[in-house]
This record gives structure tokens, sequence and C-alpha cells, in this order.
């Protein structure tokens, strides 16, 4: 079985990526981005930058770095900087599970629906706490399993099938945030119906 980021989602199919997920997920991505009240000046990561379907949500007084462990999707990603002309914006190939930065390194660290992707989640989460610095926030949506244990169950069923498709239904939101130095400020759903979960925690000073 590959690995969810091995998925061909991830690689060859890209333009597909580009299509249909960026554009179910890119307004709901921007409104998020706009709510965080950016000061100018401040550091930005993006982990898991994908082909780039945030990045005109970032305003550019900003610096903004993105990160993504495929090359195909980070391509498609450059190409949009590089058209806009965004020279608040630097791309670069990495992996989530281990950051290639400092520690506290950035005011806000920001994901969207991809902590259910990579292999190890709560890796990914330790090193976005590690990078953010104390006082900043990291913020993530993403569609996380259900505490209800009947559902639950469910998930852990079908979670083979969305494996191979390169994306995990079992993880829950509390796997993720217990044993962190953070607080949570929000933890609602995205849209009043949405799947989806906005989570946004601060690193405690």
């Amino acid at each position: 079985m590959a690995e969810p980021h091995e998925s061909r989602v991830y690689s060859d199919l890209a333009h597909f990526y580009d299509a249909v997920f960026g554009r179910a997920f890119v307004n709901h991505e921007h409104e998020v981005i706009d709510s965080l009240n950016l000061r100018p000046g401040q550091q930005v990561l993006e982990v898991g930058v994908g082909t780039g379907v945030s990045l005109e949500g970032f305003p550019p007084y900003v610096k903004v770095v993105g990160i993504d462990p495929s090359a195909d999707m980070l391509a498609h990603a450059v190409e949009r900087v590089r058209e806009n002309r965004w020279n608040h914006v630097e791309l670069k190939q990495g992996d989530a599970q281990k950051l290639d930065f400092p520690d506290n390194s950035f005011d806000d660290v920001l994901t969207f629906h991809v902590i259910s992707v990579v292999p190890e989640p709560m890796k990914m989460m330790t090193e976005m706490v590690r990078v953010c610095k104390p006082g900043g926030r990291i913020v993530m949506v993403n569609h996380f399993s259900s505490p209800n244990p009947a559902i639950y169950l469910w998930n852990s069923l079908i979670n083979p099938i969305t494996r191979h498709l390169g994306w995990t239904t079992r993880l829950r939101a509390r796997d993720i945030l217990n044993g962190h130095n953070i607080t949570v400020e929000r933890f609602e759903p995205v849209t009043r119906f949405s799947i989806h979960t906005l989570i946004i925690a601060r690193k405690n000073a």
C-alpha cells in the first residue's frame, strides 16, 4: 500500500486535484486566512501548500513560506506564484513530519486538509507547534473522525479504502491536540453544515 503522500492523487493527478479539490476548498481557505487578521511583517508557514490554491488569500504584506512533499504539486504552485508575481511567497519541497526550520520561526502555521494525509499526523502536529513562535497560532482545517463510537467504527471499516486513495478516516481531533503546550481558541465547523472542522490553537508563551 502506498503512503498517502505517494498516492497518484498527489502526483500525476495534480491537474485533477487542482480542478476538483482546489475549487471545492479554496473559498473557505481564503475566508479562514482573512479571519486571522494577519499583520504586516508576520512570518507565515503553510504546511502542505499543494498546488497553491490558498496563496491568493494571503495579503502581500506578510511573508509566506509554503512547503509540500510532492514535486508535481509544487510545480503548479511555483507556476501560480510566478504568474501572479507574488514576491512575498517562497515555496520549498519538504516533509510536514520533519520541518526544516528552527524552533519558534513563524508567527502563524497553517495547514488545510493535510494532517489526515500524512503517515504520522501526530508527528506533523508536533513539528507545527515546534516551529511556531510562543504566542503564535496553529491553524488547521480538516475532516476528523467523529467521537461517536458507532461512526468511528464505520470510519475504521472504510479506512483501508481511503488509505489507498491517500487519506485516513480514523484521525480524531483529540489525537493531535492532546499533549501539546497549546490553548485551543476555536474549534468549530468551517461553515454551518460543513463536515470540515476549523481549529485555531495558540502556542503558550
